[in-house]
C-alpha cells in the first residue's frame, strides 16, 4: 500500500520544485504551484476552485516551528537543510510524483562544492584537521556582520543544501556552521 504525501511534505516538495533550495519564495506562488502538485488539498470545501491561502499559510508556519524551512510572509521562504532532507526521505512514498532538480540548482550545486573545494580554508581543514575561524566562516559561506540575521541564515540554508551531494563538504559545513554562531553571540 502506497502512503500518502501529507500537507507539509506537499509544500515542502513545491518549494523546492520553485526553486525554494537557492531563493525565497513568496507564499502566493508557492500555493499556486502546490494547488498544481496536488489538486484539492488546498482549496476550499464549499469553493473547490479557489485555492485556501489561510491553509498554506498555516502548513508554511508550522513547516517553520518544525525547522524544515526557514523565512515568513514579508521576507518570503526558503528550504532548510532538515526540510530538504524531509523531502529526500518522502521521495519514497509515492511514485505518483516524480521529484526533479531544477537545472539552476544542479548548476548551482556543482559550482558551488567546486568553489568550497577549491578553498584553501577548506583544503586546510580537510587536510590539516585545522579547525576554521569566524572570519574564515564567513568566508566559506560569503556573509558579513551587515546582513540581517535573516539574510545570514538564508545564504547559510542555501550552501548547505547545495553541498548535500559531496559528503565531505557537507559534513564541513554543518560541523562549522556553528562557529558561526559563536560569533553571533560576541
Amino acid at each position: 500500500m502506497k502512503e500518502k504525501l501529507n500537507i507539509i511534505e506537499i509544500i515542502l516538495i513545491t518549494m523546492q520544485s520553485l526553486g525554494g533550495l537557492q531563493k525565497t519564495l513568496d507564499s502566493e506562488d508557492i500555493a499556486k504551484k502546490a494547488n498544481k502538485v496536488s489538486p484539492n488539498s488546498f482549496t476550499w470545501k464549499k469553493y473547490n476552485d479557489q485555492i485556501d491561502l489561510s491553509l498554506i499559510k498555516t502548513s508554511l508556519y508550522q513547516a517553520k516551528k518544525k525547522q524544515l524551512i526557514s523565512g515568513n510572509e514579508k521576507e518570503g521562504w526558503i528550504l532548510s537543510s532538515k526540510g530538504f532532507d524531509k523531502i529526500l526521505n518522502s521521495k519514497n512514498k509515492t511514485k505518483s510524483f516524480k521529484l526533479r532538480s531544477l537545472k539552476m540548482d544542479i548548476k548551482e550545486q556543482n559550482r558551488e562544492i567546486s568553489r568550497i573545494k577549491n578553498n584553501k580554508i577548506y583544503q586546510k581543514y580537510h587536510d590539516q584537521k585545522s579547525k576554521p575561524s569566524l572570519i574564515e566562516m564567513e568566508q566559506i559561506f560569503r556573509i558579513n556582520l551587515y546582513m540581517t540575521d535573516f539574510k545570514r541564515k538564508s545564504i547559510v540554508n542555501k550552501t548547505i543544501n547545495l553541498c548535500k551531494s559531496d559528503l565531505s563538504i557537507y559534513d564541513f559545513l554543518r560541523k562549522n556552521k556553528k562557529i558561526l554562531n559563536k560569533g553571533e553571540n560576541k
